[in-house]
């Protein structure tokens, strides 16, 4: 079926929707990550549905027979993940209803700050009024998901999705190895940025690009939007291709790195020093250095990098320039090969750890 085809869903009222909570996949691939809305917009969407405000279409993709068997879902969100999980997170009791709350209806009706289990045993109507809305779900009929990729794309144009978020709706092999590097117990656990736009899966998808090239040219590339993206289309596109290798190969060094670095680790406050930390570890592997890199000796860099910097604006001829070069490239352009091939070869020379200076060119887009 290579074309979309949308009707009303039926029966859609918020009691509807919570007896059929277990048969909506609230995480298919294309969706963008949950836990991102501040309390007052989940308040603000209770507030509206209570007063009878119309809000905004959800989209639900009708799953196959086939489908249905293998996930145990009717259907997956395209679009209205955030509204359904802050429908669920009220009736949960996870948060109440504004200070300001006012039922325009019966205005003397006193419902501010209340939890949903207080409305239902204080105010039962305003219960009925919450749970019989009427959502406006539209469901979408079609089996190709790249239709469905493209649905939630410009569903979405109002609220730009980010680079990140706009990869993991191209779907495919390569997305799911991003994804089970951004569980691993380095992001998990280990780094001092959080998830909450995908920062782990972009760390990741980068790690992946990274050794990809490596594994296949030796060489490192330019780690830009168009370049990821292009990547994972190709992992998507050709068969022949095998995720679960570079996957691993990742996975192995990053199990490494947990060894090295402490929890919620301030030498982990960038994305950008990752793949630089990345191939310092690879690197050691293959001349049995490993030992060198340890959370000492990099603490001690990261420090004497700063010690390098005062005693340059002192006196630059007292100042280490590989140190100066490092700091700087670490600020700009960390997305370049020169910077992320230079920046491994000074940490590597500071750590005497035997180096190959990398190639770099241009990957080919496909």
């Amino acid at each position: 079926m290579n074309y979309i085809s949308t009707f009303p869903k039926k029966n859609s009222n918020i009691l509807r929707l919570v007896y059929e909570k277990d048969s909506v996949n609230l995480s298919p691939e294309y969706q963008r990550n949950g836990e991102i809305w501040p309390l007052e917009k989940r308040q603000l969407l209770i507030d509206s549905i209570l007063n009878d405000y119309d809000i905004p279409k959800l989209y639900f993709h009708v799953l196959t027979l086939e489908e249905k068997k293998k996930t145990g879902f009717e259907y997956a969100v395209i679009d209205g993940r955030q509204r359904i999980e802050t429908i669920f997170k009220f009736i949960n009791g996870d948060f109440p209803l504004s200070q300001d709350f006012i039922f325009l209806s019966e205005p003397k009706l006193d419902a501010k700050g209340l939890y949903y289990k207080d409305i239902a045993e204080h105010y039962p109507k305003l219960k009925m009024v919450f749970e019989s809305f009427e959502m406006p779900i539209i469901c979408v009929e079609t089996d190709d998901l790249e239709l469905i990729d493209d649905m939630f794309l410009r569903l979405n144009e109002a609220v730009p999705l980010n680079a990140a978020e706009k990869r993991n709706a191209i779907g495919g092999p390569l997305v799911q190895s991003i994804k089970k590097l951004g569980k691993h117990s380095f992001f998990q656990k280990k780094v001092k940025f959080s998830n909450r736009r995908y920062q782990h899966l972009e760390v990741a998808v980068r790690l992946l690009f990274i050794e990809h090239y490596l594994s296949k040219e030796n060489k490192v590339y330019d780690t830009k939007k168009t370049f990821l993206d292009s990547l994972v289309k190709k992992y998507k596109k050709e068969k022949s291709l095998d995720a679960k290798n570079i996957e691993k190969a990742v996975s192995t060094i990053l199990d490494k790195l947990v060894n090295i670095f402490a929890n919620n680790d301030a030498l982990l406050r960038t994305q950008s020093i990752i793949p630089i930390y990345y191939l310092a570890v690879r690197s050691a592997l293959n001349t049995n250095d490993e030992s060198k890199i340890s959370r000492p000796n990099l603490l001690k860099f990261k420090e004497d990098i700063s010690l390098n910097k005062t005693m340059a604006e002192d006196d630059i001829s007292k100042a280490d320039y590989s140190l100066i070069e490092f700091d700087r490239m670490s600020l700009q352009g960390t997305n370049d090969a020169s910077s992320i091939r230079e920046r491994s070869r000074i940490l590597l020379e500071y750590l005497n750890i035997d180096k190959k200076i990398l190639g770099t060119t241009k990957p080919k887009l496909h």
